[in-house]
């Protein structure tokens, strides 16, 4: 079993300090308790709008200063970790935003807009009919759920997202994530179906480690910690690939994403650059849970 050790530990978090977004890095100092909640909410305040939404590319694929409901989301997954109650301005006003970009037949990720400014080809708003997905629906209904106290439209799209999970032949990880996070939130019955459904699909989500390179399924992308309700099942899996994120480590201590753009070059960079960042939080995070870093020489 490998384990990173205290000079690449230590190497990792000089480019979370020299390299990183500040919201990543305020994330980073308030996980390991040398920051607080209160220096996160400062870097969140910077992605946020008057209508209560957030952009300004905190999903760095897309470059973006409107809200749109797919940022929006993103903000909330920090506010989650943050533990914040619901009365708090930015929980209150996000759901506010939430209810009212649902149209009768869910949320659009991102506006049209997005076309106008660099992006990733995959976030491009194409005219006509769309197919339907749960991203970010499934996961905005889990919102909705522990904070509004709004039963319309939450019980509508909760139909809506549940009925589309029962009629679901692929599994598409952004959706996967999305309904486990709604599964996290709701508790109960829900989180019981949920968790039924893709347990018995795990085998054809998780990808083999030879696609791991080229934004494969990962493992650890369904079981974060020894806690998560997979592990028994991928538990061979994931300590497979806790050795290959500690080889991925790059010579400057980070972790670079496995794709790119194809367009927009420039943009491209930074946002790579932005990735980089969130993802060396987010890996040191995943690798300390497991206690598969070297805290001593």
């Amino acid at each position: 079993m490998k384990k990173l050790s205290k000079q690449q530990y230590d190497k990792a978090c000089s480019y979370i300090e020299n390299e990183a977004r500040g919201i990543d890095r305020a994330y980073f100092h308030f996980w390991n308790g040398s920051g607080s909640k209160e220096e996160v909410l400062e870097q969140l305040e910077q992605y946020r709008n008057d209508d209560g939404g957030f952009g300004h590319s905190i999903e760095p694929d897309f470059r973006l200063k409107e809200s749109s409901p797919m940022a929006t989301t993103v903000a909330f997954q920090f506010l989650i970790k943050l533990g914040l109650s619901k009365d708090h301005p930015f929980i209150q006003e996000g759901i506010r935003y939430f209810q009212s970009t649902c149209k009768e037949e869910g949320w659009n990720a991102v506006p049209e807009a997005v076309n106008h400014v660099p992006h990733a080809p995959w976030w491009s708003v194409q005219e006509g009919e769309q197919k339907y997905s749960a991203n970010p629906d499934a996961e905005i209904v889990g919102y909705l759920m522990a904070y509004s106290d709004d039963k319309e439209p939450k019980s509508a799209m909760l139909m809506k997202v549940m009925d589309h999970l029962s009629d679901l032949n692929e599994y598409e990880i952004h959706e996967v994530q999305c309904y486990l996070r709604l599964a996290d939130l709701a508790q109960g019955d829900i989180q019981n179906v949920i968790l039924e459904k893709v347990q018995k699909q795990l085998p054809y989500i998780v990808d083999r480690p030879e696609k791991w390179d080229s934004y494969g399924v990962q493992p650890v992308v369904l079981v974060d910690s020894e806690e998560s309700p997979f592990v028994d099942e991928l538990n061979q899996e994931v300590h497979v690939n806790l050795d290959y994120i500690i080889e991925k480590q790059q010579e400057d201590g980070s972790w670079a994403p496995t794709w790119e753009w194809g367009q927009y070059q420039d943009d491209w960079e930074k946002a790579k650059k932005e990735w980089s960042g969130h993802l060396t939080v987010q890996q040191l995070i995943t690798l300390s849970k497991f206690d598969r870093i070297e805290r001593e020489q």
